[in-house]
């Protein structure tokens, strides 16, 4: 059996963090889910761009798995942690399969650390 579709406000529209990433809203519970749909609004300020980073866990503030994609070359597979980056101000979505993780949690802070940030972003989400 199917749980109902959830779609919250995850952050109204806040100024950017310049130099760490910082949590969007809260962590969001996704177990009985597939997929989490982060939709945002991103308005750009004095700052070079925004930079959000999807991460997993296995429990509540625990340990924090950032999505992540493995690549090969010459036969070495190395895995980098996957960061959606916008540089000019953008509305957009962000779509994950969660089969099987338990919570999921996204931060936000400045692509570069110059400029003041006044940028600001906002954010909801959707559990399928």
């Amino acid at each position: 059996m199917k749980t109902a579709s959830i779609n919250e406000t995850l952050q109204a529209a806040t100024t950017i963090s310049k130099t760490t990433q910082t949590l969007i809203g809260k962590e969001i519970a996704t177990g009985h889910y597939d997929f989490i749909t982060l939709f945002f609004v991103y308005t750009r300020g004095d700052e070079t761009g925004l930079t959000i980073i999807p991460s997993f866990m296995h429990s509540s503030e625990g340990t924090a798995y950032p999505f992540a994609e493995w690549s090969s070359a010459s036969g070495a597979k190395t895995l980098t942690a996957s960061t959606f980056t916008m540089t000019a101000t953008t509305s957009g979505y962000i779509r994950l399969d969660v089969r099987g993780i338990s919570y999921v949690k996204f931060t936000q802070g400045g692509s570069a650390n110059d400029g003041t940030p006044t940028g600001t972003l906002a954010a909801t989400y959707s559990l399928q």
